[in-house]
């Protein structure tokens, strides 16, 4: 039962480590696939007198990926519907080309108005609709979530290690004697630690697997798309399994170096 309780002790904070990192990237896939879709229904409207090319514009800006001509005819069938009377062909010849403007990834409010300077300077464009009030809305939303995250995973990952280091300090005072004696023997300082490694390497990989059967759980179970109302979070059962080893050698990482700390407080033996 003591020695139970000694694994839960270490499991309980590696296991809040661990799932604080899965946590982070999740959400980090989550925004990113909704940037993704953003990025594919935010555009750029570009007024010219002239055509464009995208060579044109990429010479200006190379994260621009796509240009697209607005049908003038549009514009000339609302007049008519609204019965102005003027000679449409004629009309469709002064009528300036509009373009619409897709880029490579969702831009930040900054690139967006280095964007918006860089398409004004070419030579032809009149004017450039770069909706910034709805972009800054949607851009400042993502850059809280990445930081909400960002500040939960810090908490409990400073939390839970001082935790683990504890833990280990109670392993290093129940072993100390046995330590002690294979010192004196002249046992290197890993063999001297192998019992602490070893207990460090089972709760890391029973943190690790528990980790995985959970967010395999939320992640199968469709629990996050029908939360968020979407097809898709952009997150798999593969990038998951991808995450876990990660998440592995992360929690040996912590607990393997704890251990090495505790171990140099040991007093030198004489």
């Amino acid at each position: 039962m003591r020695s139970l309780k000694n694994h839960v002790s270490l499991i309980i904070p590696l296991f809040a480590i661990l799932f604080a990192v899965e946590f982070y990237f999740v959400i980090n896939a989550i925004i990113k696939d909704y940037e993704s879709r953003l990025n594919r229904d935010y555009s750029i409207v570009v007024v010219a007198n002239k055509e464009l090319t995208l060579q044109e514009i990429k010479v200006h800006e190379p994260d621009i990926a796509q240009l697209q001509e607005l049908n003038s005819t549009l514009v000339i069938e609302r007049l008519k519907k609204n019965g102005i009377k003027v000679d449409f062909n004629e009309l469709k010849n002064f009528l300036p080309k509009f373009y619409k403007v897709y880029l490579s990834s969702f831009p930040s409010s900054q690139k967006l108005a280095s964007l918006r300077n860089k398409l004004v300077e070419i030579e032809g464009v009149k004017r450039v609709e770069a909706f910034t009030k709805v972009h800054e809305k949607i851009y400042r939303f993502l850059l809280f979530l990445k930081n909400i995250s960002k500040l939960f995973l810090a908490i409990i990952f400073i939390t839970s290690v001082m935790l683990v280091f504890k833990q280990i300090e109670i392993w290093n005072l129940e072993h100390s004697e046995r330590m002690y004696i294979m010192a004196l023997f002249g046992a290197p300082l890993w063999m001297r630690n192998a019992i602490l490694i070893k207990l460090s390497v089972i709760d890391t990989i029973v943190s690790t697997l528990l980790v995985y059967l959970l967010y395999s759980y939320v992640v199968g179970s469709g629990y996050l798309t029908k939360l968020l109302g979407v097809e898709s979070i952009g997150f798999t059962s593969s990038d998951l399994f991808k995450d876990a080893l990660w998440l592995f050698a992360l929690g040996l990482i912590i607990s393997v170096f704890n251990v090495i700390i505790v171990s140099m407080r040991q007093p030198k033996v004489a």
